[in-house]
């Protein structure tokens, strides 16, 4: 009735035709006959013809098709069951409501088929379930094939409408005039690849050790997949990393504590300076090594100016330890390197001993025996007589000689050892290999390889935090001492593999640890020589009354000038290679060297964004694989205020600036622009996430950062593969939802073995089939990278690839601190700095 009723409206009504026309389709009517006439409605209407029943009886006797839309008596029959055709866009919305549940009943019957039949990956049942369910509301209409007089009359009218636009655009903008000249805009179904080196340098030389959770791994070793250890102390998973690059200008970092890094130029630290600490908003700020050397001092005595925050204290779950934490700490500092003794000048240690569950059993003068602890006693009641006893052994039934005799036999597992469930003879209390491997404290301390090798193992190393404290004390306790007049604590051995291994230690709880060494009277040249480790803590380190109380006298009050390390030096040294990762957490921190110092890791597509959703109010998503929420929004008020970003950083604005910010922010904050930093994001979320968007706000730009970050949620073959896939599935997402698609994506550095270090096409890293679906590719190139004298603020926007019109250069404004790129050509600015 709803059908018949839209249709005598608009057979009444030209009027009501264009009501019904903005909700209503062909394909959305029931029955196959209401299609034909409004067809033929349509066809009239759209030439300015008459719709009414005469004109429409005509129409359908041209085509062929009045005696299957029912003939002209139904034709002024649908024009008799309505009174006027006011009403026809209500009666459209109930037809199109009708097609969409009849849509969503099909879609359903496929996708219960697909999951019966369950051919193919499930992730891609998956994505195809949804694009069932998107087609069901979604805005284009999708035809397998159309003539060419269809695609024809497509092109000339898009030909007519950019003629009436006087040249204007017909695409989304770039906010480059060159670029928008060069492409008119960005337009739907394309996808276009923007592609540089990765991170442009942020790189650490291939031998910096880096601290994992179960031990240590090298920059050069470490690869997608593994798991670094964050600022925050929490595991991080490794989720890119570069290709080795070569020639990078190389510098050599010293820090107060004695350690070392040698990073490039380009590598970025987590630095707060003298200025920003005396002021009341003071905070971090990330600069490069090169940024570092710059303002390496401040004032007339050249005192060092960036501190580096300590790293938390590493966290980890309380391991099986065959050793109590604290017995082993005070072996390490006072027992016989090759036997289960410890040597203490009174009782208080072997006390505490005693109390993390190991014996120490007093041999005379300073030296006491260490055991394991007894077994709880074994109470029986005697097979034979029923006596209660105390069992020697477990497989022991009987009471004694006269009982034993009787009860020969019964019992035939009473000669097997009950640690393995090996037979054996005699009543000890296990078998001779299981005495050997724990039987006592000293198969103890051969079985975690310390004996005769004094050193801290990396499962202790890598215990929980409350478990390497406990060895930490028990260190202290023996080999320990308070600086008096300072409150630092010292730690002094003969044992190189001991002293580093304890520094190791004190790192991990996050202090900051200095190393000396001196000569001492010694027997042997090994001997000879102390090696001593110096921290501060508020905490206690202790457990031996003595020294707590020393330590809680003399020891600083807060962590205000111990929690951080400062930049001593920064030298220039001779290029090594170099390489970075990207670590998947907020901060983009991980540890590196020895000391475990926090460094960080490594966006023209931000520009194009900015250009779309602030500057022509068109919406848009950027996908940040690699930055987080907070971080693209501090760079586009930078960049759309003119406010140095490393200013926001630190929080050191003034009035005018905080001014701009406030305008800055209300100017930008309705903008349609979406911004996702989901960590380890799928091909089907985005696909997802972008169908959404469409059918809510008519999405007009997709931004993905980076190509290289994404990841399939299932096994591929080759990464290689993988990439090619994701390409192949934005091409097609750009075409189904008929908007742009910008994807960055590395480059390899065949670009650095060339003269000129001009990036290729050929270049594209991972390529597979990047550069075949690409429409366009923009390839990123500034010169002072390689050399700063070169066109220093410049850069090269080097169209290498454009399936629908000329290649070409285009030159812009590099403008590092306000996290932007410029327009040479125009007034407006776009922004971002896609390294």
């Amino acid at each position: 009735m709803a059908e018949q009723s839209t249709l005598g409206g608009m057979l009444l009504s030209k009027d009501a035709v264009a009501d019904v026309i903005e909700s209503l389709r062909g394909a959305d009517f029931y029955i196959p006959k209401h299609e034909l006439i409004f067809d033929a409605i349509l066809s009239l209407y759209s030439h300015g013809e008459p719709t009414d029943v005469i004109a429409v009886t005509d129409e359908l006797i041209k085509t062929g098709n009045l005696s299957r839309a029912g003939g002209a008596d139904y034709l002024h029959s649908l024009t008799s069951i309505v009174p006027t055709a006011a009403n026809a866009g209500f009666y459209a919305g109930i037809v199109s409501e009708r097609a969409i549940l009849r849509k969503l009943v099909d879609a359903g019957t496929r996708i219960v088929q697909m999951g019966y039949d369950g051919q193919g990956d499930a992730t891609d049942l998956v994505n195809s379930a949804q694009a069932e369910i998107y087609s069901v509301t979604g805005t284009e209409q999708a035809e397998d094939y159309v003539p060419l007089t269809v695609a024809v009359d497509a092109a000339v009218e898009e030909m007519e409408a950019a003629s009436g636009r006087d040249g204007s655009m017909t695409g989304v903008p770039t906010g480059f005039r060159e670029l928008d000249e060069l492409t008119n805009g960005l337009h739907g179904g394309q996808m276009i690849v923007v592609a540089a080196r990765p991170a442009m340098g942020k790189a650490l030389a291939l031998d910096t050790p880096l601290a994992t959770p179960t031990g240590w791994t090298t920059m050069g070793e470490v690869q997608v997949g593994d798991y670094l250890y964050g600022a925050d102390g929490h595991p991080t998973s490794v989720v890119a990393a570069t290709d080795v690059m070569l020639d990078r200008p190389c510098y050599e970092v010293e820090f107060s504590d004695g350690s070392t890094i040698i990073a490039d130029a380009q590598h970025q630290w987590l630095t707060e300076t003298r200025s920003s600490r005396r002021s009341s908003a003071g905070a971090a700020a990330t600069v490069t090594t090169e940024q570092i050397l710059e303002t390496l001092t401040v004032g007339a005595d050249r005192r060092a100016n960036h501190s580096i925050a300590n790293a938390a204290p590493l966290r980890a779950v309380d391991a099986e330890l065959p050793i109590p934490p604290y017995a082993l700490g005070a072996w390490l500092g006072d027992g016989h390197s090759a036997s289960a003794r410890i040597t203490s000048e009174t009782d208080e240690i072997p006390l505490l001993v005693e109390d993390a569950g190991v014996r120490a059993e007093p041999r005379g003068g300073m030296l006491y025996s260490l055991k394991l602890a007894e077994r709880v006693a074994l109470v029986k009641h005697c097979d034979v007589c029923g006596t209660e006893f105390v069992a020697r052994h477990p497989n022991v039934n009987t009471c004694g000689r006269t009982c034993g005799p009787k009860n020969k036999g019964a019992h035939p597992e009473r000669l097997t050892c009950p640690d393995c469930g090996e037979r054996y003879s005699g009543e000890a209390q296990r078998c001779d290999t299981c005495h050997r491997d724990h039987g006592s404290f000293a198969a103890l301390l051969r079985k975690v390889g310390v004996l005769g090798d004094k050193h801290v193992p990396t499962r202790y190393l890598r215990a929980s935090e409350a478990q390497r404290r406990a060895l930490l004390a028990g260190l202290m306790d023996t080999d320990g001492t308070i600086v008096k007049g300072v409150g630092s604590c010292q730690f002094t051995v003969t044992s190189k593999r001991l002293a580093d291994s304890v520094y190791e230690l004190v790192v991990s709880l996050g202090y900051r640890c200095g190393r000396t060494t001196k000569r001492v009277p010694g027997r042997t040249e090994e001997s000879s020589t102390a090696y001593i480790l110096n921290f501060s803590t508020v905490d206690d380190v202790f457990r031996v009354e003595r020294k707590r109380i020393a330590h809680a006298q003399e020891r600083p009050s807060s962590t205000l000038r111990i929690g951080r390390r400062y930049v001593k030096a920064v030298r220039r040294i001779e290029s090594v290679p170099v390489r970075c990762v990207q670590v998947d957490n907020d901060d983009h921190l991980y540890l590196a060297g020895e000391s475990m110092i926090p460094t960080h890791n490594s966006t023209l597509a931000l520009d194009f964004a900015r250009a779309a959703s602030i500057g022509h109010n068109q919406p848009s998503i950027f996908f940040s694989l690699e930055m987080g929420k907070a971080e693209i929004a501090m760079r586009l008020l930078s960049a759309e205020g003119a406010v140095p970003l490393q200013n926001l950083r630190k929080g050191t604005l003034d009035q005018r600036d905080w001014t701009t910010v406030a305008s800055t922010r209300g100017r930008i904050n309705d903008a349609p622009l979406y911004i996702d930093d989901s960590p380890n994001m799928t091909l089907v979320e985005i696909r997802a996430k972008c169908r959404r968007l469409k059918q809510r706000v008519g999405l007009r730009m997709v931004v993905i950062d980076y190509l290289q970050l994404m990841t399939s949620g299932k096994k591929v073959e080759s990464r290689q593969q993988e990439v090619s896939e994701f390409s192949r599935a934005l091409k097609l997402l750009a075409k189904e939802l008929q908007v742009p698609v910008i994807a960055l994506s590395q480059l390899n550095r065949g670009s650095e073995q060339r003269q000129d270090k001009k990036p290729a096409i050929s270049d594209l890293r991972e390529s597979g089939s990047i550069e075949q679906d690409a429409d366009m590719v923009i390839l990123l190139h500034r010169d002072s990278v390689y050399d700063k004298d070169v066109r220093p603020g410049e850069a090269d926007l080097i169209v290498a690839k454009h399936r629908n019109g000329p290649t070409a250069t285009i030159q812009v404004a590099f403008q590092g601190h306000f996290s932007r790129f410029a327009d040479m050509a125009s007034d407006f600015q776009g922004g971002g700095d896609f390294h």
